[in-house]
């Protein structure tokens, strides 16, 4: 039995005793964003991610993709920010409805930074509160996706680094935890601090789970755009990093055409 369901079977009985215990409701998808808001990430910074996500569900494919599980209760999303600690900053939401929709784009684009959560970087604890939120949330989903943003990787509580030998054992475990919960962890790295794609590659080694991707935004100026296509690719549940089928087509004719060029020559 999958992680959520042993502990909703648990607090569940534990509710019918003492009275009764309301049935989750059934969603296509549970989405919890979990956003890094550490002191690496300045003010400006920090409104280019809210931007960002509140243009993905501004998004027609990602409305539209929305609207499309209505018959099957829609999708919940929450979301976590993260620093030195991590807390849940908006309680899970059903989304069914464009108006819905729009009204969590809103909130999301002026959604404030919570001061209470200190300046350094515990990817570990922002997984844990995700993945914790899950259990008991009020639905029960077709799908679980915990979708993690960040500009780098954890330096505190057991910190690790993007080399080989470092002993990211800790974040791991998170992942682990999320992934026996059947939990598909997804990453969103944004690069400019930490070198040439490494938290990208942190990313892919501790955070992202099996059968999870890792998108790369180059900076905090191009998050918008990874945001729109990461989000995109949760609610329809593809990978935005395997190229379409149609691409790889063209990409063959191409190759194809250069190889006939050559032999003409």
């Amino acid at each position: 039995m999958k992680l959520k369901s042993w502990i909703a079977v648990v607090l569940g009985a534990a509710s019918v005793a003492v009275g009764g215990h309301a049935a989750a409701i059934p969603v296509a998808l549970e989405l919890s964003l979990v956003i890094d808001i550490s002191g690496s990430i300045n003010a400006t910074e920090y409104d280019r991610q809210t931007d960002g996500y509140a243009a993905a569900f501004a998004d027609s494919t990602v409305i539209n993709g929305i609207l499309s599980y209505a018959s099957s209760g829609g999708v919940a999303v929450n979301v976590v920010q993260f620093a030195t600690d991590a807390a849940q900053v908006v309680s899970w939401t059903r989304l069914t409805t464009a108006a819905e929709i729009a009204s969590f784009s809103t909130l999301l684009g002026s959604l404030s930074r919570s001061g209470s959560l200190g300046t350094l970087t515990d990817v570990q604890d922002g997984m844990n509160v995700g993945i914790a939120s899950f259990a008991n949330n009020g639905y029960e989903g077709t799908r679980l996706v915990m979708d993690v943003s960040g500009d780098g990787w954890q330096n505190t509580d057991n910190a690790c680094s993007s080399t080989p030998a470092s002993d990211c054992a800790d974040v791991q475990a998170a992942r682990n935890a999320a992934a026996a919960a059947n939990i598909r962890v997804n990453g969103l790295a944004i690069e400019g601090d930490m070198g040439t794609l490494g938290v990208t590659t942190w990313y892919s080694r501790n955070v992202a789970t099996a059968g999870g991707f890792v998108l790369t935004a180059a900076g905090f100026d191009q998050f918008e755009q990874a945001a729109i296509r990461k989000i995109g690719a949760e609610i329809t549940g593809g990978d935005p990093t395997v190229p379409e089928p149609a691409t790889l087509a063209l990409l063959g004719l191409g190759l194809a055409g250069l190889g006939f060029s050559r032999r003409k020559q």
